[in-house]
């Protein structure tokens, strides 16, 4: 057996290093490896991890239009954060854009919850975000997760937001969506790229990418509340133009948790409603046995690194 191959897991990594150096699409690239018309979570966490930085450079580079575009997502979110909500920033890549509205809002959140599918992103966001967020960095716990099972509670945060993170999830934006509304009290800002208001070239990059559609049909038939769609004046692509959807969840029944648990405890088995604790520099859950590592001081709260260590997690009897 290969065993470079073997660690390598679900593509040719070297593949992609090289094709990436090159210039290449590494979305569409990937994705003919595996055979598959859609991005998969695992082809969106390998092409953001080769792309790692890249961001932060392009936001270094062009300030003014970056810092605008963050200060008006800042006034339509301000309009409905509260003093001592709680926020969460779904596929936060490398915190760039969650750094930059952190300092104009008109106050800050009362935890700010942040997490992205690729460590490297959010590893190399981490200086970028003490330099640039202020105080509110005080406040801020980083994750690494996939928004298809979100690892906090039911109904944990008070208001969701996003900056193009569920653009590249065409095939699976209806369970992205139920995920969202599963763990979101209040409201979703899902500042999102708009198919049906974008240019015919703009649709047809779309298509070919893989990109999402319908966000507000999708959240209607889910039983949400769209309450406003506003389009952003300050959208850095002409062919990929961000709209703001303004969401109200809906009444989702929430699951039993179990008793004893803390207000602040919000981490949990990924996708569920079992809660996780912070143990000697991991995290595990009591109820399952799972544990989850912690890289660089990032929890990594995906089911794919999810270790089975009952042993170290029980400390209830096993039934019989």
């Amino acid at each position: 057996m290969n065993k470079t191959k073997t660690a390598l897991k679900h593509f040719d990594m070297l593949a992609a290093r090289q094709a990436y150096a090159q210039g290449m699409n590494i979305t569409e690239l990937l994705r003919q490896q595996k055979q598959l018309s859609y991005n998969s979570p695992e082809i969106i966490e390998a092409a953001y991890d080769l792309q790692a930085g890249t961001y932060i450079d392009y936001v270094e580079n062009n300030l003014t239009q970056a810092h605008a575009y963050a200060g008006e997502l800042a006034s339509l979110l301000s309009q409905h954060l509260k003093p001592l909500d709680s926020l969460l920033d779904i596929g936060t890549g490398e915190l760039t854009t969650l750094s930059l509205i952190a300092r104009q809002l008109p106050f800050p959140p009362e935890q700010l919850y942040a997490f992205d599918i690729s460590w490297s992103r959010v590893h190399k966001g981490m200086a970028f975000a003490q330099q640039h967020m202020g105080k509110t960095f005080e406040r801020l716990t980083p994750f690494i997760a996939d928004i298809s099972e979100i690892p906090l509670l039911d109904k944990s945060v008070n208001v969701t937001v996003s900056s193009h993170a569920l653009e590249p999830n065409g095939e699976t934006l209806s369970e992205l969506l139920e995920e969202l509304f599963r763990v979101t009290i209040d409201k979703l800002m899902l500042f999102e790229p708009c198919y049906e208001i974008n240019s015919e070239q703009g649709r047809q990059r779309m298509d070919r990418l893989g990109y999402i559609k319908n966000i507000a049909g999708v959240a209607e038939q889910l039983g949400a509340t769209v309450v406003e769609q506003i389009p952003i004046k300050t959208s850095p692509n002409p062919l990929n133009p961000t709209v703001c959807f303004v969401i109200t969840p809906p009444d989702v029944a929430t699951r039993p948790a179990p008793s004893g648990r803390r207000p602040t405890e919000v981490f949990s088995v990924p996708g569920s409603n079992l809660p996780l604790e912070n143990l000697e520099g991991f995290y595990c859950s009591q109820d399952t046995g799972l544990c989850f590592p912690v890289l660089k001081s990032l929890p990594i709260l995906k089911s794919s690194a999810a270790i089975l260590a009952s042993a170290l997690t029980c400390s209830r009897p096993v039934p019989r």
